[in-house]
């Protein structure tokens, strides 16, 4: 995905958050999120500001939470575009190294006799 076109922008009013899709050098995906509040200057120009009023933090926080909501969605499914690319491997059973299947791992609980 070209690094200069934004996944998504989710909006509230004026306060926006913009999700970017990005590609490191080892060719692994991640993503990044910008906060900002639209306003129109003195010459009519729309700007973004970064700065937020105290009664904008929830709606900003909510912004927020929606773009990781997002952001994980888009992980989903890049895992499930990776793992349908990948090989089928046989259908072998599970071997279990230095304990039986029965056994527990760690300290038993208050009131559980061994």
């Amino acid at each position: 995905m070209d690094q200069n076109i934004p996944l998504d922008t989710l909006r509230d009013g004026r306060l926006k958050a913009t999700i970017w899709e990005n590609v490191n050098e080892k060719n692994e995906t991640y993503h990044s999120v910008t906060l900002a509040k639209t306003y129109e200057d003195r010459n009519g120009k729309l700007q973004d500001s970064h700065s937020f009023s105290g009664g904008e933090l929830l709606r900003v926080a909510e912004l927020a939470r929606e773009a990781h909501s997002v952001i994980r969605s888009v992980r989903r499914d890049l895992a499930h575009e990776r793992q349908a690319q990948q090989p089928v491997r046989e259908n072998r059973p599970r071997r279990f190294q230095g304990r039986s299947q029965g056994q527990s791992q760690g300290r038993s609980q208050p009131g559980m006799e061994r």
